[in-house]
């Protein structure tokens, strides 16, 4: 395969027939997934009967300390509110598989992370098995630190499906200016034992080096595209998120400059779990401390054999896809700042 750049359809493409072939695609789920997108197209209120990918929050710790994501002393900054920072906590793996065990007619993809490290959490391998085992694909985004040999055959073995690391350097003097606490010659290393390791286990994962793009670093993107195509796997670039290095990267952000009049698919296909408990339309709401859940689920005992699927095309759901439908993004101010369009990959 190819070494494949800043393409997300043909991304997607490729982990559609990544989990077709492995068995995880049904007619019920492409049906959802057809559904889904005609109600975005018609602008109806209703989407499919259910998600067809969800991001759970497993734990929201993180290794790294990128600078537009965390303090240096690691508390995760609040878009709301500079002063206070997100609290941070982890999810009841019993809530995780109940929702698994409630969409799975209908999901694609479980994501089991979003603004942590997934590695670091106890549990990952647990909720990527889980998922497997009901014929759903799994993909985690890692920052590569602790991608150890250990780790690597644990996640084949729970069988995973797609993993992306991302790096912003091919040298630690540039690849720490924005990921702090960021080893990229450890990264890289972990990197190749992972391709290696795939191969003599011959087991086929999607693995991804997703290049975060700045100014400062632009001289060595093409060492990064060498390095992908010489171990054959897929390679994405994406524009760095500026907070911290707002004086000489703020003009490159924001490379999609959507009209505020512009809907978002997410509502018609995506629901995030926060480590609370708390329903989101996206991932972004995580970070916005006063950001208003759908519904909260404390533990497993709030989850009938129906709730995911009642609360996806119920009145509150509706009701943020409906603002959608007749006034844009502008009403609603996690939307209005949004730099995002189609399915992506979160920063």
């Amino acid at each position: 395969m190819k070494a494949i750049i800043d393409k997300y359809f043909f991304v997607q493409l490729i982990i559609f027939v990544h989990l077709l072939l492995k068995g995880k695609i049904s007619i019920k789920k492409i049906y959802n997934v057809f559904f889904s997108y005609l109600s975005y197209t018609i602008k109806s209120a209703k989407s499919g009967k259910s998600p067809f990918m969800i991001n759970f929050e497993l734990w929201n710790e993180c290794n790294e300390a990128c600078l537009f994501c965390r303090t240096k002393d690691g508390k995760i900054y609040n878009y709301d509110n500079p002063e206070l920072a997100i609290a941070k906590g982890k999810l009841d793996i019993e809530v995780y598989k109940k929702i698994i065990d409630q969409t799975s007619p209908y999901l694609v993809m479980s994501v089991p992370y979003i603004n942590g490290e997934p590695l670091l959490s106890k549990d990952i391998y647990e909720a990527v098995s889980y998922a497997n085992k009901k014929k759903i694909g799994t993909l985690i985004a890692s920052n590569g630190i602790i991608l150890n040999e250990k780790n690597i055959n644990k996640l084949i073995d729970c069988g995973l499906d797609f993993i992306k690391i991302h790096i912003s350097g091919m040298t630690n003097d540039v690849h720490q200016i924005e990921h702090t606490k960021g080893d990229v010659d450890r990264i890289l290393n972990n990197i190749s034992n992972l391709v290696r390791i795939c191969n003599e286990r011959k087991y086929k994962m999607l693995i991804m080096l997703d290049w975060i793009s700045y100014k400062h670093n632009n001289h060595q993107l093409l060492q990064a595209k060498k390095f992908a195509k010489k171990l054959n796997i897929l390679f994405n670039i994406r524009a760095g998120n500026p907070k911290g290095l707002e004086d000489t990267e703020k003009q490159q952000y924001n490379p999609l400059n959507l009209p505020l009049k512009e809907r978002c698919i997410w509502l018609w296909s995506i629901l995030t779990v926060d480590w609370d408990g708390s329903l989101y339309p996206c991932c972004d709401h995580v970070v916005f401390g006063l950001a208003e859940a759908y519904e909260i689920i404390k533990n497993k005992d709030k989850l009938d054999e129906e709730t995911i699927i009642s609360i996806w095309n119920g009145p509150k759901v509706q009701n943020m896809r409906k603002i959608h439908i007749t006034k844009g993004r502008a009403p609603i101010p996690i939307c209005a700042q949004c730099p995002r369009s189609g399915i992506g990959f979160k920063f």
